[in-house]
């Protein structure tokens, strides 16, 4: 994780959760870049806030006036609590939602919570915005997963066969947004799950994941790298994720046609 991801996530949870945080020396095109981050996630309040928690630092109070003028410009604008959440979920698993929605109340902690992590795992794999959405579960499991029914969202992370999913979520949450493993409602197993390579994958801007066509007739990308990033990241979450990875990739690639001009 380099440095500007590092002070990312500093930023983020000093300002979501007013974690006090020794944020590291960096340039103005480094700050500049992690504002570009926060912009790419729709958390720009959320960084912004952070700044502001932390702003005795001596390396905070140096950086340049112009990053930190937009940066509360951008602040001012957005927040992720008023922004549309990320993409909707696949069809399959709107239907797996659907047929647990019809037998519960879904105004129960334990249905919103499994929503939002569904939600957060379908951000990670579309890379669509899931460091705003790993806010939202944060947020909710400090809040209310005190009164989570344990066994009641267990049995429904096992029919929805998302067990290792939610290992790598709860590693997430634990690494980057520094909540406490006794804090979550459901169990997470020591383990490696290469935190940093999710946490250093961040893309400036969807745009760079799309594929597009050019001036012949096949499909390819204006970035080069973009086909073999989009097969890197859903073959990334095989293990914990096999059906949708796979059923990622051609999405992708079949959402990425509506950008081609016939």
């Amino acid at each position: 994780m380099d440095i500007t991801t590092r002070n990312f996530f500093r930023l983020l949870r000093a300002g979501v959760f007013g974690q006090q945080e020794m944020v590291e020396p960096m340039s103005a095109c480094k700050w500049r870049k992690t504002m570009l981050f926060a912009k790419a996630h729709g958390v720009e309040a959320e960084t912004y806030a952070g700044l502001e928690v932390l702003n005795e630092q001596f390396f905070i109070q140096v950086i340049p006036e112009a990053v930190t003028s937009e940066w509360a410009s951008l602040a001012s604008a957005y927040s992720y609590r008023t922004v549309p959440k990320p993409s909707s979920l696949s069809p399959r698993l709107e239907r797996s939602l659907a047929s647990i929605a019809a037998k519960t109340d879904t105004q129960s902690v334990e249905y919103q919570l499994l929503e939002e992590l569904l939600r957060l795992a379908y951000g990670l794999l579309r890379d669509d915005h899931w460091v705003r959405q790993m806010l939202v579960v944060g947020e909710l499991i400090r809040e209310r997963g005190a009164k989570v029914d344990r066994e009641q969202l267990k049995k429904w992370i096992a029919k929805l066969r998302l067990q290792n999913m939610i290992q790598l979520e709860g590693a997430l949450l634990v690494e980057l947004l520094g909540l406490q493993t006794d804090e979550l409602p459901f169990d997470v197993k020591p383990s490696n799950y290469h935190i940093e390579r999710f946490a250093s994958s961040i893309p400036y801007s969807q745009e760079q994941l799309r594929f597009s066509q050019g001036k012949d007739i096949f499909v390819h990308t204006s970035n080069k790298s973009a086909f073999m990033w989009n097969v890197r990241r859903s073959a990334r979450f095989m293990r914990y994720y096999p059906t949708e990875s796979v059923a990622n990739l051609f999405s992708s690639f079949s959402s990425s046609l509506t950008n081609i001009e016939e």
